[in-house]
């Protein structure tokens, strides 16, 4: 016993489906295919109609490029609803693998059978003597082939003798048309279950929706993220399937209708599932929010050569979460995923940074979490030259103190960064970023170079200082009220 069953996807697309095969239910003002309410396989088939005043009505199918000599399985059930008429099928043959079928492409070819025939709903090869649904298999009739190369086109041929033919060539689309005896009424008739070449068409609703589907294309990071599972049974037993979710580690699971099997939360166990039935599984499950509490502190004196960097960021990357699917039952097994990105997260950056040679003192507490950067830091430094002895040999330093420290505000586009240079430099800061203020504030005093920026809005101001001097300021950014 073969199962088949699909996953969905997000976009409308027959990709990962339960059946490769795609095919296109169209109405016009004198014709019409659609859904119908009826089936022999499941509870729906296709009604393909032509009005009064109208000739015919096809229902297009594109399958994968099949080899003619490897397509062993054209069968279709048949139901005639209403007056004369008869069912044509039309295989469209591509002989320069560009993976289409042109009747005026000497390289492709086309195969018409003249399959089934009716009157007042009444199949006309028994007399009129049987109604109702029969199945037919195209292989054991006679075809024509059409082709501008006049080597391929034959006539009242059988399908063995067709595929002798035009082997090498590969079968790309499929009509199934219906044929009104005649114009001046209407005519109708119902089609359910076509195998061709493996794919079978059920034409139930869910049956075109692909391996697996997430609601939401990208997420916040702690938010919720909904998968939908399509499961069926395209064969003509009832089945028993089992689905399997795998969770991606980033995710926690939420939910799911209908709950899973008791003690688990990723596997639902589908007993006598029926020919051409079809269910569907939501489960919702929910993005990790990174989270973290720390404090810092430390102070440092000394004379030497001194280098230092340090930064805090609560800011995220973006990244991908991948839930995966897959279904066992009757000897098959499908698998499928839908990947869903997780969108990056605004956060606060703080970097600090100082070197130089002579005497040295510093000190910093800083507190970080989540949701906010909260920091202050003193610093002392006198150039003057060092020697630093190792064990092999010394090394001398006279550097110039260089201290820079910035904080970035993301959630309020707001920056700030100073940077001096100098032989003797004796400040201190402090900073404090949260979603919705941000405070900045320096103050000392500098024997060198300044270089100050502040950012906020897209607008930018800098101050530079040279010489000998000492300095205070404080800015504050804070989000605007509505």
């Amino acid at each position: 016993m073969r199962v088949v069953a699909i996953l969905m996807l997000l976009l409308v697309s027959t990709a990962g489906a339960i059946t490769d095969a795609d095919y296109s239910i169209t109405k016009s003002k004198k014709s019409a295919a659609e859904i119908s309410g009826m089936g022999y396989h499941g509870t729906h088939s296709a009604r393909i109609s032509v009005y009064p005043g109208g000739s015919s009505k096809s229902v297009p199918i594109s399958i994968s490029p099949t080899r003619i000599e490897a397509l062993d399985t054209l069968k279709l059930w048949l139901h005639p609803a209403s007056n004369r008429g008869s069912i044509e099928l039309e295989f469209g043959l591509d002989g320069d693998s560009d993976e289409k079928s042109s009747t005026t492409d000497p390289d492709d070819a086309s195969i018409l059978i003249s399959l089934a025939s009716w009157s007042d709903g009444r199949w006309a090869d028994t007399g009129g003597n049987s109604n109702g649904w029969r199945e037919f298999d195209a292989s054991e009739s006679r075809v024509d082939i059409k082709s501008r190369d006049s080597q391929k086109s034959r006539k009242d041929v059988s399908w063995s003798e067709a595929q002798d033919i035009l082997r090498g060539m590969d079968v790309v689309r499929v009509y199934i048309r219906l044929k009104g005896a005649t114009k001046y009424e209407g005519v109708s008739c119902y089609v359910d279950y076509v195998r061709i070449a493996g794919e079978v068409i059920s034409f139930e609703p869910l049956e075109r929706d692909s391996i697996k589907k997430a609601k939401q294309s990208s997420v916040s990071p702690g938010s919720t993220i909904t998968y939908t599972i399509t499961y069926g049974n395209n064969l003509e037993v009832p089945a028993d399937i089992v689905i399997r979710e795998f969770y991606d580690q980033r995710t926690l699971f939420l939910e799911a209708y209908p709950p899973p099997d008791p003690g688990t939360n990723n596997v639902w166990t589908i007993r006598g599932l029926r020919p051409g039935e079809h269910g569907q599984i939501t489960v919702k499950v929910k993005t990790l929010r990174g989270s973290c509490t720390a404090g810092f502190d430390g102070s440092v004196s000394g004379v030497g050569y001194a280098s230092v960097y340090r930064r805090l960021s609560t800011e995220r990357e973006a990244y991908y979460v991948t839930n995966s699917v897959r279904i066992d039952g009757g000897g098959i097994n499908r698998s499928a995923s839908a990947t869903t990105k997780v969108r990056s997260q605004a956060g606060f950056v703080f970097e600090f940074a100082e070197h130089g040679s002579g005497s040295y003192e510093s000190s910093d507490d800083m507190d970080y979490s989540t949701t906010s950067i909260v920091f202050q830091s003193e610093s002392l430094a006198n150039r003057s030259p060092v020697t630093l002895n190792l064990s092999t040999r010394a090394i001398d330093y006279n550097s110039t103190w260089g201290l820079r420290w910035s904080c970035e505000n993301q959630k309020l586009t707001s920056y700030m960064r100073e940077i001096y240079y100098g032989d003797f430099i004796n400040l201190s800061g402090t900073g404090i970023m949260r979603s919705t203020r941000s405070t900045f504030e320096s103050r000392g005093s500098v024997e060198g170079m300044a270089d100050l920026r502040y950012m906020t809005g897209g607008s930018e101001v800098g101050t530079r200082l040279y010489g000998s001097f000492r300095l205070g300021s404080k800015g504050v950014v804070q989000k605007k009220s509505r």
